[in-house]
C-alpha cells in the first residue's frame, strides 16, 4: 500500500479532542475503497491524517468522497521512503533554507511537517549545541502534534524535554527563530500545564 499525508479543510470545526470521533467517521467514509487512515491530527484549519492506498486511484476516489464530507484538499504528498539521508554536515544556506521553511510549516500548524522537516539538517549535524536546539525545535513541535492528537499528557511530557535541548543555546534566536520566544512561550504551558497554539 503507498502512504500518501493528506490535509483537507477543517470546515465543520473539528478540535483536537475531537480526533477520536472524526478518526472513525474519516474511516467509515474510506472503507468501500479499502484505503486506511492513521494518524489523525486535527489543527484549527485542517484535518491532516496518512491515507494508505492500493494505488493513485484508490487514493483519488477516497480523497473526493472525504471531501464531500469533510471539506476541500489542501494538499497532499506520497510519503513513500525516498532516498537514504546523507551524514554529512549541511551548509549553512542549506540549513538557513531548511529552517525558514520550519518555521513556516510550525506557523501553519503543520507540526508534523516542521518536524519531518527540521529533521533533514538535525540528522547530519554533528553533536553540540547547535544540534541541540535543532532538536529542542524537532521535540516542541512534536510535543504540539501530540496535542493535535489529543494527547495531551504526552505533549506536557515532551515540553521539559524540549526546553532542556533549548535551554544550551545562548543566542536569542537560531536563523529566523526566536529561541527566546520559543521557550517562553513552552515555559507557560509547561507552568500552566494549559497547551496553547504560538508563532516562531
Amino acid at each position: 500500500m503507498h502512504r500518501y499525508l493528506v490535509r483537507l479543510e477543517n470546515s465543520r470545526g473539528n478540535a483536537p479532542r475531537d480526533t477520536v470521533r472524526v478518526l472513525v467517521d474519516l474511516r467509515k467514509s474510506s472503507d468501500e475503497f479499502g484505503s486506511v487512515i492513521k494518524n489523525l491530527r486535527v489543527s484549527e484549519k485542517a484535518l491532516e491524517f496518512d491515507l494508505y492506498a492500493r494505488d493513485p486511484n484508490m487514493k483519488d476516489e477516497t480523497i473526493t468522497k472525504l471531501e464531500s464530507k469533510f471539506g476541500k484538499k489542501l494538499g497532499e504528498r506520497d510519503l513513500r521512503p525516498g532516498e537514504v539521508q546523507s551524514d554529512q554536515a549541511p551548509t549553512a544556506q542549506e540549513k538557513a533554507k531548511v529552517v525558514r521553511a520550519s518555521a513556516e510549516l510550525f506557523n501553519e500548524q503543520r507540526f508534523w511537517e516542521c518536524h519531518e522537516t527540521l529533521e533533514q539538517i538535525w540528522r547530519g549535524e554533528p553533536k553540540g549545541k547547535e544540534k541541540d536546539v535543532q532538536q529542542g525545535i524537532i521535540l516542541a513541535a512534536s510535543a504540539l502534534v501530540h496535542y493535535q492528537r489529543n494527547e495531551n499528557e504526552v505533549c506536557l511530557g515532551m515540553i521539559p524535554r524540549a526546553l532542556s535541548k533549548l535551554d544550551g543555546w545562548d543566542d536569542k534566536s537560531y536563523y529566523e527563530i526566536s529561541i527566546e520566544s520559543l521557550k517562553r512561550n513552552l515555559k507557560e504551558i509547561e507552568e500552566s500545564k494549559i497547551i496553547r497554539l504560538f508563532v516562531i
